[in-house]
């Protein structure tokens, strides 16, 4: 997963899977959307809004838990 807190509006947490623009357009849904992964050797990793469609980066996509998971904090010492 990648999580970044700074130099957007909001704390994102996305999926590490690289995904073309139009398979991350595929899969988002009005609460799940995609973001434009930007890498470079100066900046690192960051995660930008998606500005278009012919984007040349690769696109992350919100993380959803699975089905299941706990809404709660794990306990401690627990393995999920």
């Amino acid at each position: 997963m990648l999580c970044q807190k700074s130099g957007l509006p909001l704390a994102v947490v996305a999926d590490a899977e690289k995904l073309t623009p139009a398979e991350a357009a595929a899969l988002t849904e009005p609460d799940r959307l995609a973001w434009c992964l930007r890498e470079n050797e100066w900046a690192g990793t960051r995660l930008a809004e998606v500005h278009h469609r012919q984007c040349k980066f690769a696109h992350v996509i919100d993380h959803r838990c699975p089905p299941g998971t706990p809404l709660t904090p794990k306990p401690e010492g627990a393995l999920w």
